[in-house]
């Protein structure tokens, strides 16, 4: 990225989303969403990873296969269930992310940048939030 760039204007932008047909969506929810799961899934501690695998596969698997199940057993069960969902949503906000980066590259952006990139995405929701807007 030339960091002379400035954000384009009006008519820059509505040539360059000529043909991409963008919709509006509320790409910054959807980016705060997609920051929340990551917390979640990429966690920085080996015990969080440990407990997250722990609940995600191995508990659900004992409860199947114990042989001795009791009403208490629900509730890892619906934690399961939860991450399980979490995790598909995780997914597809990743795919959602990946075209955000791969049209706002595709038409010379971003045209602002962050240094913690652990917020990088919010500079993708920005770019198509202004690709949306025209």
């Amino acid at each position: 990225m030339n960091t002379n760039q400035m954000i384009p204007g009006v008519s820059s932008l509505k040539k360059m989303n000529e043909g991409l047909y963008i919709s509006q969506k509320p790409y910054f929810e959807l980016a705060h969403e997609y920051l929340e799961l990551k917390t979640i899934f990429f966690p920085n501690d080996f015990m969080d990873l440990a407990v997250l695998l722990f609940d995600l596969i191995l508990y659900p698997i004992w409860i199947l296969f114990s042989g001795e199940s009791s009403l208490m057993d629900i509730f890892p069960l619906m934690k399961c269930g939860q991450l399980w969902k979490d995790l598909i949503r995780f997914q597809e906000l990743s795919t959602e992310v990946w075209y955000w980066k791969f049209i706002v590259n595709l038409v010379g952006g971003p045209w602002i940048s962050t240094n913690d990139l652990e917020y990088h995405t919010l500079v993708y929701a920005d770019a198509m939030t202004r690709l949306s807007c025209v």
